[in-house]
Formats: structure tokens, C-alpha cells, sequence
């Protein structure tokens, strides 16, 4: 396998395994990046959620972008949802918080549901909400896991496990590491896509 040559590489700090399985790929630059798309990326043994950000983000400080993406993750971009999006980036970059890995790779899979989330900063975190209604936002004050609040008025009549509490118009999902987001990745995507589809009703 050969390594990539950290004098001609501009790769972000993605971590030895994700640094090998680009390596393997022929990936030392990230232009060579713009070949793949996200989804082959996140299939290479090695590349997790965290690594995924780096990239995206790298690329689109250079105004590049995964295969097929083109446009949609610059930051150079002047549109609504890339300007909040890296407002957000900044966010977290500052954010000092036990889960931050966690809570990126969260941000990674709400986004990924839907190309019309729409992310910002509310109540101090990251927030998703779909054509101007809510969906879900951070509550980053809680330091001993990870929790999501559901805060729409369509919440109630979505059914899932992951959902607790019987308030209204707000239901609440908690994880507590990232073990426990990859085993219920496909439970809150699901939630999420039932909730845009009730909005999509009305």
C-alpha cells in the first residue's frame, strides 16, 4: 500500500485508519477526493462519521465537493442553507462538550435524510427544521449523554421507540455513545422521514 506523502498531501487530520483507507484508494490530495461520492467514502473500512466531516469540510473550504455534490457543500456558496451550515461548522468547532463527536455524527445523519434540512443555531446548538417548521435541535446543556428534542407540532403522531415524554408538540431521544447511534441510525432516520412526511400533509 503506498502511503500518502504528508509533504504533497493537504488531507485534514482524519486519523491513521481513515488516512489508510484513502491511501489504498489512491487518495492523497483532496482533489482526488472529488472522484467519490460520500457514500462510496463512507463504505472504506476505516472512514467514519468524524473522518467524513473533516473531508466535507476541507473540500469545501477549496470549493470542492464529493462526487456528485458539486455546489452543494461550499461554504463559498452564498445560498441560505450553506451560509447556516457554516455558521454551525463554527459552532462546533468551538464547542466544548464531552459527546462533540457524537453530536457531529448526529448532525451528519439528520442532514442526510432530507436535502432540505435546513441547519442553524438555536437555544446555543445545532437546530434542523424543513421548509420553516421544526424538526429536532440539540439541548447541549445536558453533559451526560446525548439529547435530541423533537420540537413539532406533528411529533406526537410519530411512533417510535426512540421517542419519550408526552408533552405537546415535543417529544425527547437520548444516546448514550456512538455505539449506540450507529444501532439506532436507521430508527431515527425513520422518525424523521415520518415527520417530514406529516408536514408535507398539511
Amino acid at each position: 500500500m503506498k502511503k500518502a506523502d504528508p509533504q504533497k498531501s493537504d488531507l485534514p487530520n482524519i486519523g491513521q485508519p481513515a488516512h489508510r483507507a484513502l491511501a489504498a484508494a489512491g487518495v492523497q490530495k483532496l482533489r482526488q477526493l472529488t472522484k467519490f461520492s460520500e457514500a462510496e467514502v463512507k463504505q472504506w473500512h476505516g472512514v467514519g462519521p468524524k473522518a467524513i466531516l473533516l473531508l466535507r469540510r476541507a473540500l469545501a473550504e477549496k470549493g470542492l465537493s464529493f462526487a456528485g455534490e458539486k455546489g452543494k457543500t461550499s461554504l463559498k456558496k452564498a445560498d441560505g442553507r450553506a451560509g447556516k451550515t457554516s455558521k454551525v461548522d463554527e459552532f462546533m468547532q468551538k464547542l466544548d462538550h464531552p459527546f462533540k463527536a457524537e453530536v457531529d455524527a448526529l448532525r451528519e445523519i439528520i442532514k442526510g435524510v432530507n436535502k432540505d434540512i435546513f441547519e442553524e443555531i438555536k437555544w446555543n446548538a445545532p437546530s434542523f427544521s424543513y421548509k420553516g417548521e421544526y424538526l429536532v435541535t440539540f439541548n447541549l446543556r445536558e453533559k451526560e449523554r446525548i439529547h435530541l428534542v423533537f420540537h413539532n407540532p406533528k411529533i406526537s403522531k410519530v411512533k417510535s421507540k426512540l421517542l419519550e415524554g408526552d408533552y405537546d408538540h415535543r417529544r425527547m431521544t437520548y444516546f448514550s455513545d456512538m455505539d449506540d447511534i450507529k444501532a439506532e441510525k436507521s430508527a431515527l432516520e425513520r422518525v424523521l422521514k415520518d415527520l417530514i412526511k406529516l408536514q408535507k400533509k398539511q
